[in-house]
């Protein structure tokens, strides 16, 4: 049984953006990812149906996390897969690797809640404390 990642909704004029924690850049990262979609459409209905290896590379971690959220947002966009599984295999400051899972979009069976267009640098921080990592992303909705 999955357990839900925490997420909390960060309310933007208009746009809207989550913040995350976790105890692994690892956990950001997916966490991140599975509260975008979760915003657009709830992920408790999503079955991992169909399978991707995503990676990405950037300069530091703020642009490895518009760099991995966008590449997701692009699978929706062209595939139209929704995700709900995120499991990192590799992270650094300027790498990911993960494999992705989720299904097709179904109008008669997923919801359409939030129609996110990019991934911002506005407002963006991940940082890393003594006890974990915390992430901030705005999304242009």
């Amino acid at each position: 049984m999955a357990v839900t990642p925490k997420y909390e909704v960060v309310e933007h004029t208009a746009d809207v953006g989550v913040r995350v924690q976790g105890a692994t850049m690892a956990e950001v990262f997916a966490d991140a990812a599975y509260a975008m979609f979760d915003l657009m459409s709830g992920n408790e209905a999503l079955r991992p149906q169909v399978e991707r290896t995503v990676t990405v590379d950037a300069q530091d971690r703020e642009e490895l996390m518009v760099n991995w959220l966008s590449e997701l947002l692009f699978i929706f966009e062209t595939e139209r897969l929704l995700l709900s599984e995120f499991k990192i295999a590799e992270i650094d400051e300027r790498h990911l690797r993960a494999t992705v899972r989720g299904e097709r979009f179904d109008p008669e069976r997923h919801a359409s809640n939030f129609d996110i267009k990019a991934v911002t640098y506005y407002g963006l921080h991940v940082t890393q404390d003594d006890s974990s990592w915390k992430a901030t992303v705005i999304f242009d909705v």
